[in-house]
């Protein structure tokens, strides 16, 4: 079917006012040309409570060549309006079969929501064969009952066995059956509406909570589609049906259909996904901030069974991840490709900010020099690819799991260090923003750090190592690593030297982001790059062996610090950690997920250019893997069709050197 041009205007001045809009909206303009690629009525009701009731599933297109996006636009149509979705009302139409009806954002409808889910639970096709559903614990019930059946004598034992061997090699979710389960009856709703709340419109999806009485479910639409199956959907479907405790599970999803005029063939692509959701779970960004916010010198340790508990369960996911995808060994090509990346960010980073990173110049040339004898980043696999804090959920009844799987993750199999960092700089953003806030430097004008860094000022760098906050990040890293070394079986730490390069990277890229767009956050990947190239500058009146430097969150410092907190008195560290949380309550501000670890996005819209991709090594594209690659902030950096370009890498010249080529840097 198609949509009127009434419709098709309404959708045009709508959709670009969206939050999972795509990122190169600018090139689209306010009031871009649609191109509708499938219409589908997926739910046709008399409904008299709602003057009729139509929904519409349809696959627009908007932009050309490189920005050319096929969208996910679901729709309601009611014959009344709904007061309640005001702030989800697309306009007014006149439709041939229903009359005037108003035009709600679908994800957003309470009725159209509750149906998709239904419809995904009990695996329904629709007519046409345009959008069909798979359910995961439909196909579960199927095979138990199956399986309790007499088996058939006439049909030979032996024959079942390829099929069974197949079944476990699959790597990729089946597509949803043709076949059609349930039919459309058309007539009166035949579910009951269960309350929603839209919990998220994030970067092209939208997520929506359905409170059942009996189980919470989570459906999330898909907004920007891509012919196949992604890993957004592709990793949670494979982990639930390995079992896996790491990730919510999937209860089923919804794919489309549609002829492509673009490339001139049939697409098909996820554009629903229905999960177990606890309602009662937050983002671990939030609990750890209200936690270190009342942090005091005598309730350091208050988060450290949690980020144990957390570390596991991260070592979890990754141990499954690699059950299910696959590992390749990284030695030779991979470890050339990621060493030269992290070597051009060096550069890259003194050219953006060398008076910042003055003081550090002869550690970056040693470190530098490290890069270029490493001899193997280890074994890789597919890894999360943007995990920080926002991307793991604590629930008092399941623990902490991880959501928000991207699509990011179809690139390379990477090292793990690369989640690690990521979740390691979350931690460490939660604690610099409570010491930022407490001392007010939040809201301060003094431009030093931008103009000469922490150069020789080893007091300003001690105030930083020496406060509560600091000191509650390092052991909270501390423990988040013993807990993911623990669940791993190996031994994991910042003296990894993988892991120590990927963070070495992550600051760099943190330092020149908070330099141009805030520069009041510079101090927080400032001081802890200076710690990890320097070690802890001495106090005046140090003996040498206390004068020693050391990397952050080192099992003996964390100790150290935990003994000395519990050789208090109890009453003492209660009165006192009772009395700090008092004390700051009243002007505790929770900052955003995107001030804690999404500092690296902005920065790199605009820094596109810099570098190149690397080429997929063959061992990785057996894998499934494609040329597409994320550098180890996790951004995926060709993912709106941007290609880096490649910058020289002179060898003979100093850091020093080139770090003073900034404005010639740039023109490249």
């Amino acid at each position: 079917m198609a949509i009127s041009s009434e419709l098709e205007q309404l959708l045009a001045g709508w959709i670009p006012r969206q939050s999972w809009f795509p990122k190169l909206a600018a090139d689209f303009g306010t009031d871009p040309d649609i191109t509708p690629m499938s219409v589908a009525r997926a739910f046709v009701y008399k409904a008299e409570e709602l003057g009729g009731f139509a929904g519409l599933v349809t696959v627009i297109s908007v932009g050309d060549g490189t920005t050319l996006r096929r969208l996910n636009i679901p729709l309601s149509l009611r014959g009344v309006e709904d007061i309640h979705l005001r702030k989800s009302l697309i306009g007014q139409i006149d439709d041939l079969a229903l009359g005037h009806v108003f035009v709600y954002d679908g994800a957003a409808d309470p009725v159209f929501v509750n149906l998709m889910a239904d419809a995904i639970t009990k695996r329904k096709v629709f007519d046409g064969g345009q959008l069909s559903t798979e359910s995961l614990r439909h196909s579960q019930e199927k095979a138990a009952s199956r399986d309790k059946q007499p088996a058939q004598s006439s049909v030979p034992a032996q024959s079942a066995a390829p099929q069974s061997a197949d079944a476990t090699a699959e790597v990729v979710p089946p597509k949803p059956s043709k076949a059609a389960l349930v039919t459309d009856s058309r007539e009166e709703l035949p579910i009951d509406i269960r309350p929603i709340e839209v919990a998220d419109a994030g970067a092209h999806k939208s997520t929506v909570i359905i409170h059942d009485e009996y189980e919470p479910m989570e459906l999330s639409f898909f907004r920007v589609l891509e012919n196949g199956m992604p890993s957004s959907l592709t990793i949670p479907v494979l982990l639930t049906e390995a079992g896996s405790r790491s990730v919510p599970e999937v209860i089923g999803w919804g794919s489309g259909r549609w002829y492509d005029m673009f490339e001139v063939t049939e697409m098909e692509a996820p554009m629903a996904l229905l999960s177990h959701v606890d309602v009662d779970a937050e983002p671990a960004w939030r609990e750890a901030v209200d936690i270190v916010c009342a942090v005091d010198s005598g309730s350091i340790g208050a988060y450290n069974a949690q980020a144990a508990e957390m570390g596991r369960r991260i070592g979890e996911l990754h141990s499954d991840m690699a059950a299910e995808f696959g590992i390749v060994e990284g030695r030779g090509e991979p470890t050339k490709l990621l060493a030269k990346k992290w070597i051009e960010r060096i550069d890259w980073a003194l050219g953006r900010a060398p008076l910042a990173l003055d003081s550090l110049v002869p550690e970056l040339r040693a470190h530098r020099a490290k890069l270029r004898s490493l001899e193997t980043i280890g074994v890789l696999q597919k890894i999360h690819g943007e995990l920080t804090l926002d991307h793991v959920v604590s629930s008092g009844t399941e623990g902490y799991s991880v959501v928000k799987f991207t699509d990011s993750t179809n690139s390379d199999p990477k090292p793990v260090a690369l989640d690690l960092v990521a979740l390691l700089r979350s931690v460490d953003y939660a604690a610099g923003f409570a010491r930022l806030q407490r001392t007010g430097e939040l809201d301060s004008e003094d431009g030093g750090l931008v103009v000469n860094g922490f150069g020789n000022d080893a007091s300003a760098l001690r105030t930083i190592y020496d406060s509560p906050e600091f000191l509650w990040a390092s052991q909270v890293q501390n423990s988040l690593l013993s807990g993911y070394s623990r669940a791993r079986g190996e031994s994991l730490g910042l003296g990894d030297p993988v892991l120590r390069a990927a963070l070495i990277d992550r600051l760099l890229v943190e330092v020149v982001t908070e330099l141009r767009n805030r520069p009041n956050w510079l101090s927080v990947p400032l001081s802890t790059l200076a710690l990890v190239l320097k070690g802890k500058p001495a106090r005046s009146g140090d003996t040498p062996a206390e004068a020693e430097l050391s990397v952050p969150a080192t099992a003996a410092e964390a100790s150290s610090a935990d003994a000395e907190s519990h050789s208090r008195p109890a009453a003492q560290r209660e009165r006192n950690a009772q009395s700090s949380g008092a004390a700051r309550q009243s002007k505790i501000r929770r900052p955003s997920p995107a001030e804690l670890s999404e500092t690296v996005d902005e920065e790199f819209d605009d820094e596109e250019d810099e570098f190149v991709v690397s080429p997929v090594p063959a061992t990785f594209a057996a894998r499934g893997a494609t040329a597409e690659d994320s550098d180890s902030t996790g951004r995926h950096v060709v993912d709106e069709g941007k290609h880096e370009k490649p910058q020289p890498d002179d060898s003979e010249k100093s850091l020093t050197d080139e770090s003073e080529q900034d404005s010639g840097s740039e023109k490249h």
